[in-house]
């Protein structure tokens, strides 16, 4: 069963513990909650904050929020969300089952979700600082947390699930075809539409 939204002082501790864990102050199982209420808290901060971005960006293309509701674009980009979550979580899950590391599920995608989150947090404030202050400062500094991001993911299933180097690349390269296979998909259903 789905549990409610996190409170804010559960979100508060799982960016400060994803911030921990990519300064490599400790590992997931010392900072965060790997059980199934840290897994619902981890998919509903990805759904939050996903929204949020994809509100942003579709206000800032269109300008027009009724508009967009009445024409599907934000109900679509949230609908592309949780399909996302799931079809992640669920192959994710599937993998680690067939590799034998089925109880390393919740280690692995819940510092994962707060990871990504915490990077789209970062990336959202520099992209508003960026309508304020020259937006060429922020270049070097995004590149400089995709880095960051990437490595840290990256740990996360090599040290501590234990993939190959390989493995955990792979993991990575599969939350992003995902993404962009969604999005090209919905993007190809509105120009059809």
């Amino acid at each position: 069963m789905i549990k409610f939204p996190p409170n804010p002082f559960v979100i508060k501790d799982g960016f400060f513990s994803a911030f921990q864990f990519m300064s490599k102050k400790g590992n997931s199982s010392k900072l965060f909650n790997l059980n199934l209420n840290g897994f619902w808290d981890s998919c509903w901060i990805v759904f939050f904050v996903n929204a949020v971005v994809s509100t942003l960006a579709s206000y800032g293309i269109k300008a027009n929020i009724d508009g967009d509701i009445q024409s599907g674009i934000l109900p679509r980009l949230l609908l592309i969300t949780i399909i996302d979550i799931c079809l992640f979580s669920i192959l994710v899950n599937t993998i680690f089952e067939k590799i034998g590391k089925g109880d390393k599920f919740f280690k692995f995608i819940i510092p994962f979700n707060w990871i990504q989150s915490f990077q789209a947090i970062l990336m959202l404030s520099f992209a508003v600082l960026g309508l304020i202050l020259p937006p060429s400062i922020f270049v070097f500094f995004g590149i400089m947390v995709v880095i960051w991001v990437t490595f840290s993911l990256w740990r996360i299933g090599k040290e501590e699930v234990g993939l190959t180097g390989w493995g955990a690349t792979g993991m990575i390269f599969l939350s992003v075809i995902i993404e962009a296979s969604l999005g090209m998909f919905s993007r190809s259903l509105s120009m059809t539409i």
